[in-house]
């Protein structure tokens, strides 16, 4: 099986078995050295060539297994970045404030 898509509402897979829609499904997703086992629910099947494309939706698990996941989906956000992001940003817009300041205290106020 491989993952395509990852979510905290479930994944999206694709995979050489034969599975069915409504069908438990229990796996274990490695992630950084750390093995995550999960469980879930197929809710939609399409069938490609020689392969099967599942959606699939989490069922609960333990709560440690939980916050494993939650971790692990938490450094694939992009809104992890957003804060250092926005500091580069504004850093940037007042630095160029200051050097607008100077160059037309310089240049107009003789």
């Amino acid at each position: 099986m491989r993952t395509q898509n990852i979510s905290f509402g479930g994944l999206r897979l694709v995979a050489n078995l034969d599975l069915r829609v409504g069908e438990s499904l229990d796996f274990d997703i490695l992630t950084n050295g750390t093995k995550v086992h999960c469980k879930g629910r197929i809710l939609a099947i399409e069938d490609l060539k020689d392969k099967v494309q599942a959606r699939l939706c989490f069922t609960p698990t333990s709560d440690s297994e939980y916050r494993k996941l939650n971790d692990y989906l938490d450094t694939l956000s992009p809104g992890k970045r957003i804060p250092f992001e926005r500091g580069v940003i504004v850093g940037l817009f007042i630095l160029s404030t200051y050097m607008a300041y100077l160059i037309i205290r310089t240049y107009f106020f003789r």
